[in-house]
């Protein structure tokens, strides 16, 4: 049986990249070849931790997502590379092994994607299990498995913020390959601050927009959905805020008579 070389990306994330690298090498040391992690110049701990497994450690200074993918898959030494978040982990004890069978029985695969939803579920079962959309439902690359052969012909574009791995998976398609859903899952884990919250949402808009070719809405557009968000939906939340704390205290007196009453019996 092959074996995977996982490649994970990570800066700071040394508690997180701690727990996914312990589940890794308890659960599935036999199905693993390699760790490799692409470090962006962390300065907490996260190579001390990356060294006490045993991975393999390379650092990057000019990060991009695709920058970091492409070094990663060029270390492997595996011709199946899982590529990993280091707030994620696989799920069940069959994940890597199944992979395997699967995309050794079928070589035209360039890319799996794991099922991590029920919408994503429905939606590769109507599709048999092939992803017809690319563009929207393509690799995530927070746990997907590459092809080497094929990303030997399509490397990942190193000149984009975000959705690297949504562009790759059209130009697979678009070469003739195949991206798959595979009936696998895995846990996504991370507690994000807003402000990494709000970067997240411009780089990934901003990539969507341009892979799209769509226009942005307007700066007026724009003004008012702040005004919209900030006070009147806010305010609808509130209100419900309120009303969920007022059945939730109903429940509590109910319980309590139900209780008071049960001791005097």
């Amino acid at each position: 049986m092959n074996k995977v070389s996982i490649v994970i990306r990570n800066k700071n994330e040394a508690s997180y990249l701690e727990t996914t690298l312990r589940i890794l090498t308890e659960i599935y040391s036999e199905d693993i070849q390699e760790i490799i992690i692409i470090d962006n110049e962390s300065t907490d701990n996260s190579i001390e931790v990356a060294e006490n497994y045993g991975c393999k450690i390379f650092n990057i200074t000019d990060f991009t997502y695709g920058r970091a993918i492409n070094m990663g898959i060029e270390k492997a030494t595996s011709n199946y590379v899982l590529l990993l978040s280091s707030h994620a982990v696989p799920v069940g004890n069959s994940f890597f092994r199944n992979t395997i069978s699967f995309v050794t029985a079928n070589p035209g695969i360039a890319g799996v994607r794991y099922i991590n939803s029920i919408s994503n579920y429905k939606r590769a079962v109507e599709n048999n299990f092939r992803v017809k959309e690319p563009l929207l439902y393509g690799l995530m690359a927070g746990c997907c498995l590459i092809n080497k052969t094929a990303w030997e012909e399509i490397r990942f574009n190193e000149e984009l913020s975000f959705s690297e791995d949504k562009e790759w998976s059209v130009r697979a398609i678009e070469s003739g390959y195949e991206i798959a859903d595979m009936n696998e899952s895995f846990f996504y884990f991370i507690n994000r601050s807003k402000s990494s919250l709000v970067n997240r949402y411009r780089n990934e808009t901003l990539e969507e927009y341009r892979l799209h070719n769509k226009s942005f809405p307007s700066s007026l557009h724009i003004a008012g959905s702040f005004v919209n968000a900030a006070f009147f939906k806010n305010f609808l939340s509130f209100l419900d805020k309120i009303s969920f704390e007022y059945q939730l205290l109903k429940a509590k007196l109910y319980i309590r008579k139900k209780l008071n009453n049960s001791s005097k019996t």
